[in-house]
């Protein structure tokens, strides 16, 4: 019988994927489809899935150890945070961690895991803040606050804000908070190598962890996210900070966030995802 699991169509013997003979590895990829905390487009609970295909189907540059997902509780968001953290917990031994999330309420959580007993400095690549509180209900547009509320004093940068994408008071709120932003108008001002080199001056003394929400990016390339918002980075652009920030700051965890495949078109926005963890593999 004529029979094979992998779903390529093309018979090249030397062409190995990043899913190919995989092993044991300091470097490793775990999902988390949670999308409970969405606000607005909810979808993000099929993006571990969608990022994952991409990310095996890359060229092999690296031994990654897929862990697969984090069995989340639907419903129940407190169960599903505590497994989270409690999950990256028992990872914090790992060279690199690549998460798929998932909407961005996952972070702080991932966060917490890792940074029990040490100090961890965050970046995230974001249209938004994310420092809000609410009255009721759940926003995943609180992760950069529970951050700063778990870490303390540790750096904490927001690159690639947009004045349309923020109610007015979060732009004081973050400089109260002391934490140090980029718009997107800075960004192209300056030019991503600085920027890239600015944050690494910041960070350079802290283990990093490094957040991707897809929102980052203009929604010309990015349509499948849950709060998309216009005049983005680049799929280009995007793929240069990482790079930099990567080499710079061997981030000790990088995830993409906020990927809904529903809202997708020919899975562009799960593929960038999957080549922007690819690219943040700093060992390779």
């Amino acid at each position: 019988m004529y029979l094979t699991k992998k779903s390529r169509l093309l018979k090249d013997p030397h062409d190995i994927r990043m899913c190919d003979n995989s092993a044991s590895s300091s470097v490793v990829f775990v999902g988390i489809p949670w999308d409970g905390a969405v606000a607005g487009r909810p979808g993000a609970r099929l993006g571990p899935a969608k990022i994952r295909t991409a990310f095996c189907n890359l060229p092999k540059r690296a031994d990654v150890e897929d862990l697969g997902d984090v069995d989340v509780v639907i419903g129940d968001p407190a169960e599903t945070w505590q497994r989270v953290e409690k999950t990256f917990r028992s990872l914090k031994d790992r060279q690199q961690i690549l998460v798929a999330g998932g909407d961005h309420s996952v972070t702080p959580y991932v966060y917490r895991g890792l940074s029990e007993g040490r100090k961890i400095s965050y970046v995230v690549l974001d249209a938004h803040f994310d420092l809000r509180t609410v009255s009721e209900g759940l926003t995943s547009g609180m992760a950069t606050r529970l951050v700063k509320e778990s870490g303390g004093d540790i750096p904490i940068t927001v690159i690639g804000i947009r004045e349309w994408s923020n109610p007015s008071y979060m732009f004081s709120l973050a400089d109260k908070m002391g934490i140090e932003y980029y718009t997107i108008e800075q960004i192209h001002k300056l030019g991503i190598e600085e920027v890239a080199d600015r944050v690494y001056q910041q960070h350079r003394n802290y283990k990093a962890y490094l957040s991707i929400d897809l929102d980052v990016v203009d929604p010309a390339f990015a349509p499948g996210v849950n709060a998309p918002s216009p005049g983005g980075l680049t799929s280009r652009e995007v793929l240069i900070l990482v790079s930099h920030l990567s080499k710079a700051l061997k981030p000790i965890a990088v995830d993409t966030v906020e990927v809904s495949p529903p809202y997708d078109v020919g899975d562009i926005t799960s593929n960038l995802a999957a080549v922007l963890l690819y690219t943040s593999i700093w060992s390779r």
